[in-house]
């Protein structure tokens, strides 16, 4: 008896799976075969079926991305290499357990509920989720979820691919951090400080309270480059950026417009007056002396405040240069001092 399976060429020049099977049936009487008898069977359908088998079972083992294979009641039956390098969870630690056990709490229960809809009614659900490894650490992925269904239409499997975009997302917050704060000081740059400014005047005048604008300029900074080089001027920069961050109160903003320009916000003041303490704390900031490279390092302030509301209507830019023309006023009035706008 054999079983051999070969592929044969067709006539046409086609070529079949053929399964090949005989049996000897008579023998002589010195157990020579005599006859044989055997079958040719097209098992080119049936090798089609175990090829694309054996692709799925190796996209699923080598695939990049997690693959996790639940039940149509959400329990694990099956998961990749690349699910336990993700997760760190080997699969014999998952294996008829629910998905949840991955959940990092970032999520609502209404988000899960959403997504459970999507699946029902459409038979898919694709976004962004944060999960926890087994290590603790909380990590983001981009999850597809598909619902696999039988004749009838009926779930029996849940398949959900899953890439880690911790980095991405990393990089992303990166790039936004960027684009809104100072690359040296780490101050908000002039496009967060326009979003901050026009909520705290639309905040000044829902609540009927004071915002106060001070426009800083460092007196004698460019000496400072042109003697010690942009190194020292650097430091210069960053000590007094953190000096009058601290003097001002948490919730206020410092910003930094570029070269050796800030820009402080005062909100929530009961009135116009209430700024002065912490204009004083800004001068006396700028004006300690900083240690670099056993040189002293010493500039002074010129600021320029003006409030809002007024009595006539205006917008941000308006605001910043009322404080810009106050703040020309306060050099020419010596330097080291702050003016008020509209004030002689």
């Amino acid at each position: 008896m054999y079983a051999a399976q070969y592929r044969m060429r067709c006539k046409d020049g086609s070529y079949k799976w053929i399964l090949d099977r005989g049996m000897v049936v008579s023998r002589s009487d010195a157990g020579k075969p005599l006859r044989m008898i055997g079958t040719h069977t097209d098992i080119s359908a049936h090798k089609q079926a175990e090829e694309k088998l054996q692709l799925a079972a190796s996209v699923f083992t080598h695939a990049l991305e997690g693959i996790m294979i639940t039940d149509a009641q959400g329990l694990i039956i099956d998961v990749n290499q690349a699910f336990s390098r993700i997760t760190g969870y080997e699969r014999d630690e998952v294996l008829d357990r629910n998905p949840h056990l991955l959940s990092s709490g970032r999520q609502s229960k209404e988000f899960y509920a959403a997504m459970w809809r999507d699946l029902q009614e459409n038979g898919c659900w694709y976004g962004e989720v944060w999960n926890r490894r087994k290590s603790g650490e909380v990590y983001a992925h981009l999850q597809n979820i598909s619902a696999v269904r039988d004749a009838q239409g009926q779930t029996r499997q849940y398949v959900s691919l899953f890439s880690d975009n911790t980095a991405l997302k990393a990089h992303q917050q990166q790039l936004q951090h960027l684009a809104h704060f100072d690359a040296l000081t780490d101050l908000p740059n002039r496009l967060l400080l326009a979003d901050r400014l026009h909520q705290g005047m639309v905040q000044a005048q829902r609540r009927g309270q004071v915002l106060a604008l001070a426009f800083v300029d460092l007196d004698g900074f460019k000496l400072i480059n042109d003697s010690h080089g942009h190194e020292a001027g650097d430091h210069l920069l960053m000590t007094v950026a953190t000096r009058m961050k601290q003097a001002l109160r948490e919730g206020d903003t410092l910003a930094r417009l570029g070269g050796d320009e800030f820009v402080a916000v005062m909100f929530d003041l009961a009135d116009e007056a209430a700024c002065e303490p912490m204009l004083h704390r800004l001068l006396a900031a700028v004006a300690r002396p900083a240690q670099f490279g056993g040189h002293k390092l010493q500039v002074s302030g010129s600021l320029g405040v003006t409030f809002y509301p007024q009595a006539q209507e205006l917008d941000a830019d308006q605001l910043l240069r009322q404080a810009d023309q106050a703040m020309y006023q306060a050099k020419l009035a010596g330097k080291n001092r702050y003016q008020f706008f509209g004030v002689e």
